[in-house]
């Protein structure tokens, strides 16, 4: 299972970039989600945390297949509205792309037009989706069943819900940066999920 941290859009270039390398031993990805900083920042971002030794196959550009393909990062995470796939698949063979979805049917569909995996929310209650009910784990698992690629979880996951969840890995924004340690939020996530594996030995 592995464990992808989404950024909230918070903290400055040089803030994110910090705590990034300080949480990167226990994350396997990173989804760069900063919708209100300009593609000049995002690309200074992307700079500063390769120039800082950052693990450059960690992270994954949200929405912005020209600005991953610039940069050199090889992985894009496509919102639900988000451009036509096979369009981006077509103009942009290099890259792998996500997608997000919200329910079984758009998995399916997800995955019919190539998406290489999709993440699907929001699991359970969470402060970024006050007014949306949670949708909870019975479509998520008639995902898994019927979906040949990987199927990542998102929304309100905490680490004690791990050991329950069968999914190839969990997204987390909240419980990581809006926390008072970033790093000890994502080892707590990093703990469970080694308890998992050690578990299922």
């Amino acid at each position: 299972m592995k464990l992808i941290a989404v950024t909230d859009d918070r903290l400055s270039i040089h803030k994110l970039a910090e705590t990034l390398l300080a949480i990167e031993p226990y994350i396997d990805a990173v989804i760069l989600r900063e919708k209100s900083k300009t593609d000049r920042e995002v690309f200074e971002l992307i700079h500063k945390l390769k120039l800082d030794g950052f693990d450059k196959t960690k992270i994954i550009v949200h929405g912005r297949a020209d600005l991953a393909s610039l940069t050199n990062i090889h992985k894009v995470q496509l919102p639900g509205h988000g451009l036509p796939l096979p369009l981006l698949k077509e103009h942009f063979p290099s890259l792998s792309f996500g997608k997000s979805v919200h329910s079984y049917e758009e998995a399916k569909t997800a995955m019919s037009e190539g998406a290489d995996w999709v993440l699907y929310g929001h699991l359970y209650e969470t402060g970024s989706k006050a007014l949306l009910p949670p949708r909870g784990t019975d479509e998520l698992n008639k995902i898994i069943s019927a979906l040949a690629i990987p199927v990542y979880a998102i929304g309100g996951i905490k680490p004690s819900h791990i050991e329950n969840l069968a999914v190839d890995g969990v997204a987390v924004m909240s419980s990581i940066f809006g926390s008072d340690s970033a790093i000890t939020a994502a080892k707590s996530y990093y703990d469970a999920m080694n308890t998992k594996r050690g578990n299922l030995l």
